[in-house]
């Protein structure tokens, strides 16, 4: 037993003794001093302060002799610390880290998003039914906040439309639109989007998330000879979303995001939208 905890001590300070160190930091990136150890492009390093505390957290992204460059992705990290590799979530104490993502550089985000929807609506009367399609633009601010490492929440505020067109079909007659002729809905909401996301990849600038959660629509302005626009006051809709987070510094970053949105079936219509959406970002 004493020759075995020997052992661990001298494999100890041997480690220590060859530990890799920060020798530089600038503009969100560390250069490393290897000194005898290996790294990989991906690897993940906690850094150390004199005190033994973790101050950061930095991802490799190129190695070359016995120097690595990595990009800090949590916290922060200063000339002369020590790295520990990271062997799971870091815990610290409040004020230690800056918890941080790849997308983003705090906790939280706002931004803007413009996006180009593409509607299908099915349309019934009493004797036929058709189906309307066709394209409208969108505008929100949205905010973000992560609740773990990998799980985000997402809200988005602002203009959502509907719009599509379609002739109607034989025997079709519906509110002013019969038979032959072309019928119209315009749909213009404010509307409030709430999505729960997942992140199921990451690099040193993109985070790709899926998610999923309801939005909610308040008519503003209505115009159809198809519809009953007098019944048309609120909305609800499921949104099933995939997105990606694409970093361009510490502060700022463009989220790119696709949802599949749809309305609930009534007596005389349902729907669902394709919505592309992008923007431009800001970190807290």
């Amino acid at each position: 037993m004493k020759t075995l905890i020997a052992t661990l001590i001298l494999l100890s300070l041997s480690i220590n003794a060859n530990a890799a160190k920060v020798t530089k930091v600038s503009g969100g990136k560390a250069l490393i001093d290897l000194e005898g150890d290996t790294a990989l492009v991906g690897d993940q390093f906690f850094a150390i302060d004199s005190s033994g505390k973790k101050r950061g957290l930095i991802q490799v992204s190129k190695v070359q002799g016995g120097r690595a460059i990595a990009t800090i992705s949590k916290g922060s990290a200063a000339p002369g610390q020590s790295l520990q590799r990271y062997q799971g979530r870091m815990s610290a104490a409040p004020g230690e880290v800056n918890n941080t993502r790849n997308s983003s550089s705090g906790k939280g985000a706002w931004g803007i998003m413009g996006g180009m929807a593409n509607s299908s609506m099915d349309v019934k009367s009493s004797t036929a039914a058709m189906t309307m399609t066709g394209t409208s633009f969108n505008l929100n601010g949205f905010y973000q906040t992560y609740l773990d490492k990998n799980i985000s929440v997402k809200g988005l505020v602002g203009y959502e439309s509907l719009t599509v067109a379609g002739k109607a079909p034989a025997g079709f007659s519906g509110g002013s639109c019969t038979a032959g002729a072309n019928c119209t809905a315009e749909l213009g909401y404010l509307g409030f989007n709430a999505l729960i996301r997942y992140s199921v990849y990451r690099t040193s600038s993109l985070e790709f998330t899926v998610g999923g959660g309801l939005g909610f629509l308040f008519a503003m302005q209505k115009s159809s000879n198809v519809l009953d626009t007098s019944k048309i006051t609120t909305n609800q809709t499921i949104v099933g979303s995939l997105g990606v987070d694409w970093r361009l510094d510490r502060k700022t970053f463009v989220p790119i995001q696709f949802d599949y949105a749809m309305f609930p079936d009534n007596n005389t219509s349902s729907a669902t939208q394709m919505i592309l959406r992008a923007g431009y970002g800001w970190n807290f």
